[in-house]
């Protein structure tokens, strides 16, 4: 057989040109520093920790492992992954020469009495093989490919941007909910206070010390107090059906582990230099493979616009009678080529061509736009570590002076110094400045957690997870195998 035309096409599929535009990573106007961050005396930065690692309580790091294996989004993500993989198959497809089988046995009178009087009932028996192939002169078929798989990764980018955001989202809840345990132990401690002070003024009263106006005072204070020990519990059990859904389980009750006044805060939280946010954030990453896709895509639109050069064959065997099918004279063949050339279609092709160059052009928006807001979530908390952290040191001092402020009052109130109206307001303001501190600490905490999320902390070294995918060109990094 002659090889020289199948070696002709191959050698011209491999030299075959590609009108997609150059890549490369579009300018996005990243600052030397980020702002409100430490400056940064070297790479080093939070988000180079390992999930575990950044959360330290043993119990919270059990639920963010029961995340990542139960949760529905994250499976939903891993889907669409696969989704993207077969697509990009199908795409890749189109590289080889598309082969069919073809069996056929029929038996009748094949002509009509009027076109053949003499005719006789006879049989046509065959068996084929067609071969179909497009040279792929202009790179439609590459670029076509190329931006299959290059959705494939901005879809696993994606998928790791649901195993970020999983990961910050059990840490953030889990911190709400330690916070509310902290409040629930703060609305006891006062209500037990007040029941204190509601006795000693019931027995001051019976003694015809105290007047029934304190004692009212005292017992609608203590009222007061009781009603946000179940007010604080109902809020309790909405954050754990809460974090119960992002385990992938019916509500139920969550375990605890180290209080919220024991978790430890960093002294320093690094944040490195914000070009690592082009690497490290997997939004970002995808809206790059958005751009190489889009870049793909106007290739394929302009190489629709030249001809197309097919080659086919076909062998096969034919016969009047099945045992004559597989002799000699029952060989049959062809082979040849076509070239489809578009004249005119209303102006289509390049409609499609126009379209692509806008979508080029929207990919780069959006890529620019997803390296903003990464860098105003970085900012945003960067400032809410850094004064939040002044907050709680000042409400600290607060709280301190309250509850000194209180056991004078009631002091004072028990030597006749002073009303119980000094006495409630004293107790009043501790059990403010008791809730402020809790909810402050947990925004201080919750600012950590925002931090690490935004610099795209920890996806890259998630436990377990699909197999990554290789980006088609300028994306950075492959996704993590995990």
């Amino acid at each position: 057989m002659n090889r020289t035309p199948l070696a002709a096409a191959a050698a011209l599929a491999l030299a075959a040109c590609s009108f997609a535009p150059r890549y490369q990573r579009p300018d996005a106007g990243v600052p030397e520093q980020h702002r409100f961050a430490p400056p940064a005396k070297d790479a080093a930065s939070l988000a180079d920790l390992p999930w575990w690692e950044a959360f330290r309580d043993p119990v919270l790091q059990g639920l963010i492992r029961e995340a990542l294996a139960n949760n529905q989004d994250l499976a939903l993500a891993a889907s669409r992954v696969d989704e993207a993989r077969a697509f990009a198959g199908i795409a890749k497809a189109d590289y080889w020469p598309q082969v069919a089988a073809f069996a056929s046995g029929q038996y009748g009178q094949l002509f009509s009495k009027e076109v053949a009087p003499g005719a006789e009932k006879t049989g046509l028996y065959g068996l084929s093989a067609s071969v179909s192939w497009e040279i792929d002169l202009w790179g439609r078929v590459r670029n076509q490919s190329a931006a299959a798989v290059a959705d494939l990764v901005a879809t696993e980018y994606g998928r790791q941007a649901v195993v970020l955001a999983l990961v910050s989202g059990v840490a953030q809840s889990y911190l709400d909910l330690r916070s509310l345990d902290l409040e629930l132990e703060i609305a006891k401690a006062n209500t037990a206070t007040r029941k204190g002070t509601l006795d000693l003024f019931q027995s001051r009263a019976r003694g015809g010390i105290a007047s029934d106006l304190e004692v009212n005072q005292a017992r609608a204070d203590l009222a007061f107090t009781s009603s946000a020990i179940p007010a604080t519990e109902r809020l309790i059990a909405v954050k754990e059906h809460e974090l119960s859904v992002l385990l992938g389980k019916a509500p139920g009750p969550i375990d605890r582990g180290v209080p919220l006044v024991s978790t430890p805060i960093p002294p320093e939280m690094p944040a490195g230099v914000p070009a690592q946010l082009l690497e490290r954030r997997p939004d970002v990453l995808a809206a790059e493979q958005g751009i190489v896709a889009a870049g793909k895509r106007v290739g394929v639109a302009v190489a629709n616009r030249f001809p197309q050069l097919s080659l086919a064959g076909l062998i096969g065997l034919e016969a009047r009678e099945a045992s004559n099918v597989f002799t000699a004279n029952a060989l049959l063949w062809n082979a040849g080529g076509s070239l489809l050339a578009p004249i005119f279609q209303g102006g289509r092709l390049k409609a499609s061509e126009e379209a692509a160059r806008a979508q080029l052009e929207q990919s780069f928006a959006a890529y620019r736009k997803s390296v903003e807001v990464a860098l105003r979530e970085v900012a945003d908390a960067a400032v809410g570590v850094q004064k939040l952290r002044l907050v709680r040191i000042e409400q600290q001092v607060q709280v301190t002076a309250t509850m000194e402020a209180a056991r004078l009052a009631l002091l004072r109130y028990q030597g006749g110094v002073s009303s119980y109206l000094e006495v409630l307001d004293a107790q009043r303001q501790q059990y403010d400045a008791e809730l402020s501190l809790a909810r402050t600490r947990r925004d201080e905490l919750t600012s950590v957690v925002q931090l690490y999320r935004a610099l795209g902390g920890g996806w890259g070294r998630e436990e377990a997870g699909p197999e990554a995918a290789k980006p088609a060109e300028g994306g950075g990094p492959p996704p993590s195998k995990g």
